[in-house]
């Protein structure tokens, strides 16, 4: 009888595991602001933007962000940060928090990113803070709170994978002083979203229940989960990383594999996650060398071409749109070369920031690659070359990017008529494709792209 209810538990728990998926699939992603589909994150790292790396210098500098035609600005954390973990001296990562309650001095007040707020709203843009919850200082002013973090039966402090002590969300008080802490800055400092480092390690509990109480005070707050967690989308965030599509990016273009795999995980990704659910895309950011770098320049201008033609939200670190290598450093203050750069000169940021520029408004006026279905179609070398189109009533835009260093002449499953005449949405140049036996054929260099829309007038189809 024990045996029976044992084997009948475990088939339980196999059964239970295995349709969780399919459940959360099934389900429908929280509606998002409208405006979230059109819009484009720009990442500012305090350490690198402005010399400075203060509050005020970033104000200084708004205008500069919203002449690039991005949306959103997300802020690396500004919270009080305390005493590096492994060396003591010198900075330490901003992902350490010390004080949530306070501002680091070494980027300002409150008041200094009210004021950058306040300016942020009058250019139109909205602005992000990255916050960290899910584990904190050495030295946090929360430490010694009897049961704020979790420790293991002798009292010892559990320690996550960067050596740092773990609140523990078991403990109401616990949710009650984050959740406080999130209610603060969009109440009273103005804060139109938040970027939450390690939620998965937070239970998923806590992350609704305060989305309940945000959206009592703006129903428009942005949650971006640093997590590829199905579930986060039901209810609590807008969108989500999206860490294997970056990985089959660097196996196809680093290691040679198959471009199919990056349609392989745009289907499982979508398999797995609520209907309508929202990807972040990027090709750089803090926790990454820098794209040209990774990629070099041909393959990061192809990446970023990919990440603003898929369907989900672009994502800009700062200095990526004038192709800054400067590596990235968490616990120093290394700012970015806005002025001419030795060996690259100022006129090759310029050319670099157009094609940005080109990608943004591309998104703006075509309607298609906001708000359009995504249809994959074939190609006659699809180890080589990703084909998809976009798709919004009439309108249909052809994405083709090769992810190789060698020229590509394919043939694409897709109707030949109105192409052919039409100009590069992102080169602003004559398309290279014709009609060939009933295809499409399209002829590519290495690290090329074609960004086509058809013309559908009555003539064309």
């Amino acid at each position: 009888m024990r045996r029976a209810i044992l084997a009948a538990a475990a088939l339980f728990l196999i059964v239970a595991t295995h349709a969780l998926p399919q459940e959360v699939s099934a389900r429908t992603a929280r509606s998002a602001p409208q405006f979230l589909s059109r819009s484009v994150i720009y990442q500012v790292w305090m350490r690198s933007f402005t010399p400075e790396g203060t509050l005020k210098a970033v104000t200084a500098r708004l205008p500069y962000i919203a002449g690039l035609g991005t949306d959103i600005v997300l802020l690396s954390p500004l919270n009080v940060h305390g005493y590096p973990s492994a060396v003591q001296g010198g900075y330490t990562t901003p992902y350490e928090i010390k004080d949530y309650e306070r501002i680091d001095p070494e980027y300002g007040t409150e008041d200094d990113l009210k004021r950058l707020v306040a300016e942020a709203h009058k250019l139109g843009l909205k602005v992000m803070m990255d916050i960290v919850y899910a584990h904190s200082a050495n030295d946090c002013v929360l430490i010694n709170r009897p049961g704020f973090y979790q420790r293991t039966p002798d009292g010892a402090l559990v320690i996550s994978r960067w050596r740092t002590p773990m609140p523990d969300f078991t403990n109401p008080q616990v949710q009650e002083y984050f959740r406080d802490n999130m209610l603060h800055y969009v109440r009273d400092v103005g804060i139109d979203g938040f970027r939450a480092d390690w939620p998965s390690h937070i239970p998923l509990s806590f992350w609704e229940q305060a989305r309940d109480a945000l959206d009592k005070v703006n129903r428009n707050v942005i949650m971006l989960s640093e997590a590829d967690v199905p579930e986060h989308q039901l209810k609590a965030f807008d969108i989500s990383y999206n860490f294997p599509y970056y990985a089959a990016l660097q196996a196809v273009l680093l290691n040679g594999e198959s471009a199919e795999r990056i349609r392989q995980q745009w289907e499982k990704a979508r398999d797995a996650f609520p209907r309508g659910a929202r990807f972040l895309h990027l090709n750089d950011n803090h926790d990454r060398n820098r794209v040209d770098v990774v990629f070099g320049e041909k393959a990061a201008l192809a990446t970023s071409v990919l990440n603003f033609t898929l369907d989900g939200i672009p994502f800009l670190y700062n200095g990526q749109e004038i192709g800054d290598t400067t590596p990235p450093q968490q616990q120093s203050h290394v700012a970015i070369r806005w002025e001419v750069r030795p060996g690259s000169g100022r006129p090759f940021g310029v050319r670099r920031m157009e094609f940005y520029k080109s990608l943004i408004e591309m998104r703006k006026q075509q309607p298609a690659l906001t708000s359009g279905e995504l249809v994959w179609v074939k190609n006659s070398n699809s180890d080589a070359v990703v084909s998809f189109v976009r798709r919004m009533g009439n309108d249909e835009i052809l994405v083709l990017i090769n992810t190789t260093n060698r020229p590509s002449t394919v043939a694409v499953d897709v109707q030949a008529a109105g192409y052919g005449d039409n100009r590069d949405l992102v080169k602003k140049e004559p398309v290279r494709c014709s009609p060939s036996s009933g295809r499409l054929s399209c002829v590519l260099g290495a690290w090329d792209y074609v960004v086509a829309k058809r013309n559908s007038s009555p003539a064309a189809r």
